[in-house]
């Protein structure tokens, strides 16, 4: 348990909770790192898997592009339908600002403040346990 925040360094670096101080290589089963790379993306990755090209989840080092497992999901570059201020949502299908329609493959649409499916506005509350 953590008594206060911990932070990533602002040079290359990683911080990988759960090592073994005697150890200078390798990775612990089923244990995660967030780290720093050289071009000054954050990343998010399964330790097991930072030098694996496209994998994990990366912010872009001006902080404007998501990438999950190399496809943007989010920001400038976008692919797989994520476009145009959107974010992708399950299955690669776009929410998208500006463009509301009746098309029946089922996309998202919102104006900012209500989220629209298929040109109808989608209720959102609450559900009690």
């Amino acid at each position: 348990m953590f008594q206060s925040p911990f932070q990533i360094n602002t040079s290359t670096g990683n911080y990988n909770e759960g090592c073994d101080l005697n150890a200078i290589s390798g990775a612990i089963a089923n244990q995660w790192s967030i780290y720093k790379k050289g071009d000054g993306t954050l990343n998010i990755v399964r330790t097991t898997d930072q030098n694996t090209a496209n994998k994990g989840l990366q912010i872009s080092a001006d902080g404007n592009t998501l990438t999950f497992n190399g496809s943007v999901i989010a920001g400038t570059g976008a692919t797989n339908g994520a476009t145009n201020c959107s974010v992708n949502y399950s299955a690669g299908n776009p929410i998208l600002q500006g463009v509301n329609s009746a098309d029946p493959i089922g996309s998202f649409y919102s104006d900012g403040a209500k989220v629209y499916w298929r040109a109808r506005p989608l209720t959102m509350g609450s559900i009690p346990p």
